[in-house]
């Protein structure tokens, strides 16, 4: 899903959360750890779980390590600082005594700063195909990190909870991980059609976001050129149908495949854009400005 995309980093975030997720649900098996030790496992679980989504906003290349550096990872210490930040830092100064991990509970300004992040993510895509899945997942993590509230009885009830939203995530992301689109082998298909897949690929894949810079760009490209067309949510769309001729058409499909290429590429690879459009490069010449 993620091969030949800038999505690598994302995907890096999401198999951090499953592991950790593996890792709290082992050690609440085991005797020996302290219940405390496992609700900040689970903690630093849903902290990593809202990583993925976020992690899309900023996947543009060259810029992407960066946002990785200077956005995700203070973004997440900001988040597990108050709970397990604290809690070390109290434990190691001296300042508190006991068990070094205690159990969780967290206020109101650590749950509502984690779920302003988790809306943050999901909201690029809801209103794409995967939006059910995505909201899911949602509905997954946010299973998990309930009993930290409080509001949960301890054992079986904690259990339980925990091992729905478990099945629910992984539902969610198996469901979202199948492939949303069919490679084009017709010699005739129309460069209209294979330009519209591509589009809907690139916006299921990057979410909302991403689209809507994506659309301004080559719509602004677009209007130097007659007959009306613009790039819209099924491809290059005439308002005026009647209006434009075939040929201002077939330039405004080639016109847009050449400005989707160079853009593309600070986001996917050379393979990647040929799967959906094809190897040969399209008419036009000047690169657009980018994005």
């Amino acid at each position: 899903m993620v091969a030949g995309t800038s999505l690598r980093a994302a995907w890096r975030w999401g198999v951090a959360a499953v592991t950790v997720s593996l890792v709290a649900a082992v050690a609440g098996l085991v005797d020996g750890v302290s219940p405390g030790a496992v609700d900040h496992l689970w903690y630093a679980a849903c902290v990593l779980w809202v990583a993925p989504t976020v992690a899309v906003l900023g996947a543009r290349r060259p810029g992407s390590g960066a946002w990785s550096g200077f956005v995700m990872v203070p973004l997440l210490l900001v988040l597990e600082w108050p709970v397990t930040g604290v809690a070390l830092a109290a434990r190691l100064g001296g300042v508190a005594s006991g068990p070094l991990l205690e159990t969780v509970r967290l206020d109101w300004p650590e749950l509502a700063g984690w779920l302003v992040v988790l809306l943050l993510g999901i909201g690029n895509y809801v209103m794409t195909r995967r939006g059910v899945m995505v909201i899911s997942a949602a509905a997954g993590v946010l299973a998990l990190l309930w009993p930290l509230t409080g509001s949960v009885p301890a054992g079986s009830w904690t259990e339980g909870i925990r091992a729905v939203g478990c099945l629910v995530l992984a539902t969610a992301m198996w469901l979202a991980s199948r492939p949303q689109w069919k490679r084009v082998e017709e010699a005739d298909d129309h460069v209209g059609q294979r330009l519209a897949r591509a589009w809907d690929d690139f916006y299921q894949t990057y979410g909302l976001v991403w689209a809507v810079r994506v659309e301004a760009r080559v719509n602004q490209d677009l209007a130097r050129l007659e007959g009306g067309g613009r790039l819209g949510p099924g491809g290059v769309e005439f308002p005026e149908e009647s209006l434009a001729t075939a040929e201002q058409k077939e330039m405004a499909f080639r016109r847009a495949e050449t400005t989707l290429r160079w853009l593309w590429k600070r986001f996917v690879d050379e393979a990647w854009i040929s799967s959906r459009l094809g190897p040969s490069a399209p008419l036009g010449a000047k690169e657009p400005p980018g994005l």
